[in-house]
């Protein structure tokens, strides 16, 4: 309408493009500058025009003239083949795709685009038009590395005692960054001393790889220690990781780490700790059975999970013999890797339940979706995920153990009943010791 005001050239024009959409009309640009905008039907007998302008040159701009009355043909109005650009399809799609978890494919914005503005698109718009949607959300992916520096400045103000830390290549390029949070490093004083690690990729427009590291609470939940970004996995991008751990960690006794058997995770505990037990996830280590022995894989994994998680020797080698009258390659690739690598019953430190590296695991599938966002809103959603986490279970723990503080008191007044005595407060028992 006349003397509506908008903040730059660009926004007119798509509020202008989308309206022509709905209108079913195609109209031309007659003048375009910095300072002016004016538009008319395509029809030249039609008078419907649109002039606007800039407010005292500045960006943002004001509709002078208005005729929205059309005398073109109905041919020309009705059957005209609109098209709309990737950037106004772009800003219509765009608070759908402000949830990263939720999966918007372009053929979804085909659908959508048909029942919303009656026109069809094909593949590749779609595509471009959800890339630019993104963009305007997110920013560009080259520049959310620009914000890492001032993120984790803020991560190392906002939690005091945290071990944030990150690396860059000579040309002053990102290379790693590790962070491990006050509250992960005070909550492993209290959790057995096992570590799980473990990689996956990031599928953002500059790739990488997400590495964990984890543990299991008292009550069996997972507690995160420390999370890290690197450029793959490599000798010295997981060296320089145990080497950030153990800067915040340290070394404790029976301290021992799980994961699968890369190769670089080996060489890197080896390296930075000398006294440190590595074990192989038995899920990761059956899956190599499998891939080099086929027929193993239905007639002896049960086979294997009971023998790995076994504790007697008896047991133990009634299981191995089965193997090796079944197949005797697998027993001596078992033996090649070494029984005390997977077996509870030969390792030198306990490893209690931890069997698998099933918890970085369930991490790596919590933040699938989140693994194609930029850098800096991925780190971001690691690091709200990891906090609910510990709210959860910090109230969790907090309620039970009010119940069983209750549960206690209930049972003290049972067993005084039951004696005879009649319940008195702690004060009064203490005087009636004291006569």
């Amino acid at each position: 309408m006349i003397d509506q005001i908008y903040m730059d050239k660009s926004t007119l024009k798509d509020v202008m493009e989308k309206y022509s959409i709905e209108k079913r009309f195609k109209f031309l640009v007659e003048r375009s500058n910095s300072i002016s905008y004016t538009l008319v039907c395509q029809s030249k007998e039609c008078p419907w025009l649109m002039k606007a302008s800039s407010i005292n040159k500045s960006k943002m701009f004001r509709i002078r003239v208005l005729n929205s009355k059309h005398t073109c043909p109905l041919k020309d109005v009705v059957h005209s083949d609109c098209r709309a650009t990737s950037g106004l399809i772009g800003g219509i799609i765009a608070p759908k795709l402000r949830n990263h978890k939720r999966k918007y494919t372009p053929n979804d914005i085909r659908d959508d685009v048909r029942l919303d503005l009656g026109i069809d698109i094909n593949y590749m718009l779609a595509w471009r038009a959800k890339e630019k949607a993104l963009e305007s959300i997110m920013g560009q992916p080259a520049a959310s590395y620009g914000k890492l520096p001032g993120y984790l400045y803020t991560l190392d103000k906002t939690y005091p005692g945290s071990h944030i830390r990150m690396k860059k290549m000579p040309e002053n390029e990102f290379l790693y960054v590790f962070i491990a949070s006050h509250a992960f490093i005070k909550g492993f004083d209290h959790c057995r001393p096992i570590v799980v690690v473990d990689a996956s990729h990031l599928k953002s427009t500059y790739t990488g790889a997400f590495v964990s590291a984890n543990t299991l609470d008292g009550a069996g939940n997972i507690l995160p220690l420390a999370y890290r970004v690197i450029d793959s996995e490599n000798d010295a991008s997981w060296t320089w990781f145990f080497e950030q751990f153990k800067e915040a960690y340290g070394e404790r006794e029976n301290m021992c780490v799980v994961s699968d058997r890369h190769n670089s995770i080996i060489k890197a505990v080896s390296i930075v700790y000398n006294n440190i037990q590595h074990y192989a996830c038995i899920w990761h280590l059956w899956a190599n059975v499998c891939k080099n022995f086929r027929k193993a894989n239905e007639q002896l994994s049960e086979v294997f999970y009971t023998m790995a998680k076994t504790y007697t020797q008896t047991d133990f080698d009634k299981l191995m013999k089965r193997v090796e009258q079944f197949d005797v390659r697998v027993k001596n690739y078992l033996e090649l890797v070494g029984y005390e690598k997977w077996a509870r019953l030969y390792a030198p430190v306990p490893r209690g339940w931890v069997m698998t590296s099933n918890i970085a695991e369930c991490i790596n599938s919590t933040l699938v979706a989140a693994r194609e966002l930029p850098i800096f809103d991925f780190l971001e959603q690691v690091r709200l995920m990891f906090a609910r986490w510990n709210c959860t279970n910090r109230k969790n723990a907090s309620c039970t153990f009010t119940l069983l503080g209750k549960k206690f008191q209930e049972m003290i007044v049972l067993n005084e009943s039951k004696s005879g005595r009649k319940h008195t407060t702690h004060s009064n028992r203490r005087c009636t010791d004291t006569k």
